[in-house]
């Protein structure tokens, strides 16, 4: 089954923005790292369920830039055009080869797989695979596939762990019909008459508007963007 991975926010200042929302809402958040091949870092907070988010950054233009890799040319985009806030998230998967033959076999248009890392404060490096449905910056996003090496990205303390969970994320459409069912066909959902598909460790829904927006079950806090 899918699960909710990690929610991607982009910033141009991820200590600040991460320091600003753990001292609002009482949450605990770290460090991540340095990705070296993409000019870009993070700062994260960790929740108990599997899922975190990501505060993701460029600190090398040029390298951002000319990156394949569509989560940093999205970021690259985002800086841009001046949007900080959540621009992506990962749906967590065991297999991300079946995946890409399903895209094959049903002539779905996708990037990757591509391998990433991130080296971590304590000096240990992580290890992941990305596989990205085609989609378009300004409009509603096509959740990436990451597969991860080993038990995946977790805290090296567990008193970095927050004691709460991720709740549901909700891609906002102008046509959410018609959404959904691309929804369906990519990531080989059921059907759902309410455009709600229960995951791993919450829920993914659609619906109508514009924007991405994740919750999370303390304080009942919401991420929100518009594209």
């Amino acid at each position: 089954m899918l699960a909710f991975d990690h929610l991607v926010i982009f910033s141009n200042d991820p200590k600040r923005h991460q320091e600003i929302f753990s001292s609002s809402h009482k949450q605990v958040g770290v460090s991540g790292g340095q990705h070296d091949n993409w000019g870009t870092y993070n700062h994260l907070a960790f929740y108990k369920n599997n899922a975190y988010i990501e505060w993701l950054g460029i600190e090398k233009d040029e390298k951002a830039k000319s990156s394949e890799n569509p989560l940093i040319q999205h970021a690259y985009f985002a800086k841009e055009k001046d949007q900080e806030g959540p621009i992506q998230f990962a749906l967590r998967v065991k297999d991300i080869e079946s995946y890409q033959q399903h895209f094959d076999e049903h002539d779905i248009a996708y990037h990757g797989p591509f391998p990433g890392s991130r080296t971590r404060p304590d000096g240990s490096v992580l290890e992941w695979k990305m596989l990205f449905p085609k989609y378009h910056f300004d409009s509603e996003p096509l959740p990436f596939l990451i597969e991860w090496n080993g038990e995946g990205n977790r805290p090296l303390d567990d008193a970095d762990l927050n004691p709460s969970d991720f709740n549901r994320v909700i891609i906002y459409s102008e046509q959410p019909d018609v959404f959904s069912e691309r929804l369906k066909t990519i990531y080989q959902l059921d059907d759902s008459e309410n455009m709600e598909w229960e995951l791993e460790n919450g829920k993914l829904c659609v619906k109508q508007g514009t924007g991405l927006e994740a919750r999370f079950k303390f304080n009942q806090i919401k991420f929100k963007s518009i594209y």
